[in-house]
């Protein structure tokens, strides 16, 4: 599709600056972006590629004039989001979608007691059980598994080959990427004669509005009552929650994350990469939990913590330093040890002095007789 860059500018309500009647083909990033492309900006970092880029339009966030200097780029678009808008014209340059196909594919096994939605799609080899219900809009890809009693909301989106154990729930808005399993056993075992005996696994897992859970991620049913994804939580790839858990609202959860049993975050809550979380663990609104960080105990809101053991961030850096000073320390010690050995062979034999002075002093003694 192509629009001239007027078209785009009150596509994405922004302030245009330059000729509006250049027509536009495509939108690439700066880097990529050639004649007739339009790209975007939005840190000084990228400004400074756009002076040098070939491609006829920009559009840049309100930074844009006090950080950079006169681009070559001859059309700029002013917005407060130039991310946002930069994917709203290339949605619409794209051109529109092919129509969503609607129905119950024939080579899906749905259960007589499911109740299924209004325009739904349910594709091949789906599997849905008994008395589940598949709310309206709501589209199940190729080798999706929906256990009994399984509750979908509206306009929900569930990849390929992701399974839903008995009793999930998931909300309006959710998508569940591909190799995802949501509500399988937690771990729990208790020794009995020697023995790990299996706890049996009779909670379940609910999963709030709007939340996205990334490809191949584990999120384990509750040993008793729920396993809780609030709203607005975001998932990356390649997760963990254990068992009994309690994920806040909005919550961000980068790759490679685990949670271990009966944890709870609260609000607005980061986990970086490969951060591990300790069971029973407690952690309040608004934390920023860094990259490969152990965390062992509770965390009050508002805190940003690294390293493992976790510890605020600014002790954590000032740690970090010091490990990177140990080489030159080392050194240190050894040129002191060494300074201090030479200046001990300086001194006098101390314990020829101290017969010396005990010789004096028999001496002094047998001279008063």
């Amino acid at each position: 599709m192509v629009a001239t860059v007027e078209q785009l500018a009150a596509l994405v309500r922004g302030r245009l600056v330059g000729d509006g009647s250049i027509s536009i083909h495509s939108a690439r990033p700066v880097e990529q972006a050639g004649p007739g492309d339009i790209t975007f900006i939005e840190n000084e970092r990228y400004a400074k590629m756009l002076r040098t880029s070939p491609a006829s339009a920009a559009i840049v966030g309100p930074h844009f004039k006090r950080t950079a200097a006169t681009p070559a780029v001859p059309v700029i678009i002013e917005v407060e989001d130039p991310i946002l808008a930069f994917l709203a014209v290339r949605s619409h340059l794209k051109g529109a979608d092919k129509p969503r196909w609607t129905g119950v594919h024939p080579m899906a096994w749905v259960a007589p007691s499911a109740r299924i939605g209004a325009d739904v799609a349910i594709y091949p080899f789906v599997y849905v059980g008994e008395d589940a219900v598949i709310g309206d809009g709501t589209t199940l890809h190729p080798g999706v598994v929906v256990g009994d009693r399984c509750t979908i909301g509206k306009d929900t989106i569930v990849h390929p080959n992701a399974v839903l154990y008995s009793d999930v729930s998931l909300g309006d808005r959710v998508e569940v990427h591909s190799g995802t399993i949501l509500g399988g056993d937690g771990f729990g075992y208790r020794q009995v004669e020697g023995k790990h005996v299996k706890v049996p696994q009779t909670g379940r897992v609910e999963v709030g509005n709007d939340v996205e859970i990334g490809a191949n991620c584990t999120v384990d049913r509750a040993t008793f009552e729920a396993t809780r994804i609030g709203e607005g939580t975001k998932i990356d790839n390649l997760v963990m929650i254990g068992h009994n858990n309690q994920i806040g609202r909005h919550n961000i959860l980068c790759g490679q994350v685990g949670i271990a049993g009966s944890c709870k975050t609260g609000d607005y809550v980061i986990m970086a990469g490969q951060a591990g979380i300790k069971d029973n663990t407690e952690i309040g609104d608004q934390v920023v939990v860094g990259a490969q960080a152990g965390v062992h105990r509770n965390v009050p809101s508002g805190q940003q913590i690294l390293g493992s053991p976790a510890i605020p961030i600014r002790e954590q850096r000032r740690l970090f330093q010091m490990i990177a000073r140990l080489p030159d320390m080392h050194r240190q010690i050894r040129e002191l040890s060494a300074q201090v050995e030479m200046l001990t062979s300086l001194l006098p034999d101390q314990e020829g002095s101290e017969s010396e002075s005990r010789g004096l002093d028999h001496d002094d003694d047998a001279a008063g007789l």
